[in-house]
């Protein structure tokens, strides 16, 4: 494989990583709101002209299952980044891929 296709193929995955990290911090982040809303007291009603007192527990914001899909794919991408990006640092114009009948 050429050395510039690595490297692209590299900072795509990056990339790709870097999106997922934000998509998992938003993720969690809206499911804290959420959590943080649930907890704030008695719902008031409009149009009823009352509230609803809640007798629940204390809910705790749990990590969502977006967010822990969105972490490993970001590990996923991140590594296969880093191994595109050093192996075409190596010195040759073009690598040998394992299984590369071309190689």
């Amino acid at each position: 494989m050429d050395k510039n296709v690595m490297r692209v193929l590299g900072i795509v995955a990056l990339v790709v990583c870097a999106v997922c990290v934000f998509v998992a911090i938003e993720r969690y982040q809206t499911n804290a709101k959420n959590v943080r809303a649930m907890n704030q007291g008695p719902i008031r009603l409009p149009g009823f002209g009352g509230t609803l007192e809640t007798n629940f527990e204390v809910f705790k914001p749990a990590t969502p299952a977006a967010t822990k899909y969105a972490i490993f794919f970001a590990l996923i991408s991140g590594a296969g980044g880093v191994v595109l990006l050093v192996m075409s640092a190596q010195t040759k114009q073009t690598v040998d891929m394992p299984g590369d009948p071309t190689g």
